[in-house]
Parts: C-alpha cells; sequence; structure tokens
C-alpha cells in the first residue's frame, strides 16, 4: 500500500526529530567528560588538549656524541626537507639567517618571516631558515629534541635538583656550563654546515644573514658557526651578510656589510 504525503512527512519529521535528540545527547556527555565533541572534530589530529611538558635528561657526553657525528648534517638537513620541500629542488633560492646577543633575536625572526611571506605572495623561490626550524612556527625535531633537554638549566642544579618551569627535578647526569655550551655549539655547527648541501640541492649559493650587533667574540656565534660560514664563503657556497642594524631589512642593499671580512666584530 502506498504512503501517503502526510505519512511521509511525519515519519521524515520523527526521524530529524531522533536525529536530533541523539546528537544533543552526544554532545551533552562529552562537555560532562570535559571534552567538547566539536573541539574534537575540529582538531586536525583529534588532539583534546595539550599535555604537560616533561623534561628529559639524558647523558652530556652522550649528546655530545651525537652532535659531532658528521652524519647529524645530512639528518638535519632530512628534517628540513620534510617541512619544505624547495630547499631541496633546484632553482631555490635559501636564505640561512643567525643571531647572536640581546635583541637580534626578533629581528632575524622578523627577516625570516619577511621572506617567507614575501616569497608565497610574489609566487618567488626563495625560502629561509634559522637554526630552529624553517620559520618561527614550526621547529626541527631535533631543535625541539635538545630544548626538552634544558641543557643551560641544568648547569645550574643545586645539590643534583634543577628547576624547569618552576617545578624541580632530580637530574640524574649533572650538566656544566661549558657542557651545556659545547652541545648548543655542537648543533649550531651542524646547521650552519647544511649550507652545503642546500647549495649542492639548488644548485646556487646560500645566502646568509647575520645579526650580531653587540655580540662576544667569545660566544658560538663567532667561535663556531661564524667559522663554518667563513671556510663555505671560501668555496663559494655562501654569501655572507652582516646586518648595521637591529632594524635592517634584507631586501634593502645599503643595511648590510658584505662578506666575512667586514665582520662587525673579529673572533679572536
Amino acid at each position: 500500500m502506498k504512503s501517503s504525503p502526510l505519512n511521509t512527512r511525519s515519519t521524515r519529521f520523527v526521524m530529524v526529530l531522533a536525529g536530533l535528540l541523539i546528537f544533543s545527547c552526544i554532545l551533552a556527555t562529552s562537555f560532562l567528560f570535559g571534552e567538547s565533541i566539536i573541539s574534537s572534530l575540529s582538531s586536525p589530529y583529534g588532539c583534546s588538549g595539550v599535555s604537560e611538558h616533561v623534561p628529559v635528561f639524558p647523558d652530556p657526553s652522550e649528546k655530545l656524541k651525537e652532535l659531532q657525528d658528521p652524519d647529524f648534517t645530512p639528518r638535519l638537513f632530512d628534517e628540513a626537507v620534510k617541512y619544505e620541500p624547495l630547499l631541496n629542488t633546484p632553482g631555490t633560492q635559501v636564505h640561512m639567517g643567525f643571531y647572536s646577543a640581546k635583541g637580534n633575536h626578533g629581528s632575524l625572526l622578523r627577516l625570516i618571516d619577511s621572506i617567507n611571506d614575501g616569497s608565497y605572495l610574489n609566487g618567488t623561490q626563495n625560502r629561509a631558515i634559522w637554526a630552529q626550524g624553517v620559520d618561527g612556527y614550526f621547529p626541527y625535531p631535533s631543535w625541539q629534541q635538545i630544548m626538552n633537554e634544558h641543557w643551560y638549566e641544568r648547569s645550574k642544579a643545586e645539590n643534583g635538583t634543577v628547576m624547569i618551569f618552576g617545578k624541580p627535578y632530580l637530574d640524574p647526569h649533572p650538566v656544566t656550563f661549558e657542557q651545556a655550551d659545547a652541545i648548543w655549539a655542537a648543533y649550531s655547527t651542524r646547521f650552519a654546515e647544511m649550507a652545503e648541501l642546500i647549495s649542492k640541492a639548488t644548485g646556487k649559493p646560500v645566502k646568509v644573514w647575520c645579526y650580531v650587533e653587540g655580540a662576544k667574540p667569545t660566544r658560538i656565534f663567532y667561535n663556531y658557526e661564524f667559522q663554518v660560514l667563513k671556510k663555505l664563503e671560501e668555496k663559494g657556497i655562501v654569501e655572507v651578510y652582516f646586518a648595521k642594524t637591529q632594524q635592517s631589512e634584507w631586501d634593502n642593499p645599503a643595511d648590510w656589510m658584505n662578506g666575512t671580512l667586514n665582520v662587525p666584530i673579529h673572533a679572536p
């Protein structure tokens, strides 16, 4: 027997009403358990919140051994390429940024964003990176790992106890300041060495932008990164530029001093 239009409309109404009632129950239940189903659906990974930070405490000698291994450089390059394949594409003009001393961190981050944002808007193949990552938002896993290991904080431990984000932890592997410095210096050296792999992949010299106004000649930039850049410059792998001020813009040639011979403070 064929259903009447009235019966069909009534059935659809009941089904819609039942569906709304079921969804309302699910939504109410999710709120009772402290999690919104809407937020779960909107998250690209289905994450319901941010996990509490848990520091790790590796042996400093083992960490230094890992970073001093020449194989760490191509590993870091692979991490960068996974974020930005154009770093491994012929014709891309890659820029690498370095900074040292107070106030220069923000200047470099502004330059990195300016190059990358401008490239996306203009459709050019310019890509800028720094030791932390491909930009200020997506760090390399290796850099995130070394940050989670809190080397400098651990070098200030008292009686084996280190304070991290206001919480005390017992460090099973005591760390000296010299070890913490050596670990970060090794990482920075490997990042600078990436320029050779990038230049080989793109077929272009890497443009290196340095904000080092006020930097001490005894710190990591002059003792490690600068030494690598100077050797790579001699081989034609990099072009090195030093900012005259913290306001220097990458697209204004008058804001820069060219070449490692014009470094603001010479390393001893």
